[in-house]
């Protein structure tokens, strides 16, 4: 196998399992605040940590699902234009834009020693160090980056005209 094919081996596998963190965090969302629900009906009584908690697990579902979105390629986009094009052009422009990403998340990569400890304290009522927040979102980011060098890769070969365009090459 080469080294492409491990790469995107191992985003397959990273995909899965931020799809599966997701999910899993949506469930305890779920869970919490259901049961502080039903405890709110029986017995008058909330679980005080339910919303900060829940908050907390929002942002993660968010950040946890950056990547995978993009992987799947289920974000927004505009293609009809491309759609269209020439595949020399289309290669162009799928490079461009590889290329316009892999720069925004290399600004946002660049940042992550200099915010990281900024974020300095607990969050109330749940104890934990506000930091963790902001590390799926960099992990993702690590992550998009990785996919999109890829994508650069398969569009440079694309106008190249180079049978291996595929990612898996």
């Amino acid at each position: 196998m080469t080294l492409v094919g491990l790469i995107e081996r191992g985003l397959a596998v990273a995909e899965k399992l931020f799809l599966t963190i997701a999910n899993t965090l949506l469930l305890a969302m779920l869970v919490v605040n259901f049961a502080n629900i039903m405890l709110r009906l029986t017995l008058d009584e909330a679980i005080i940590w339910a919303f900060p908690l829940t908050s907390v697990l929002f942002v993660w579902v968010i950040f946890f699902s950056f990547f995978v979105i993009y992987r799947r390629g289920q974000d927004v986009a505009i293609d009809v234009l491309t759609r269209r094009m020439p595949d020399r052009l289309k290669a162009t422009v799928e490079a461009f834009v590889a290329f316009i990403v892999v720069a925004l998340m290399g600004i946002v990569l660049a940042q992550a020693p200099i915010l990281i400890p900024r974020q300095v304290g607990t969050i109330d009522l749940i104890g934990m160090q506000r930091y963790w927040l902001a590390v799926p979102f960099f992990l993702s980011c690590f992550l998009i980056a990785v996919e999109f060098l890829l994508r650069l890769r398969t569009a440079i070969l694309a106008f190249r005209g180079d049978n291996q365009a595929s990612p898996a090459s």
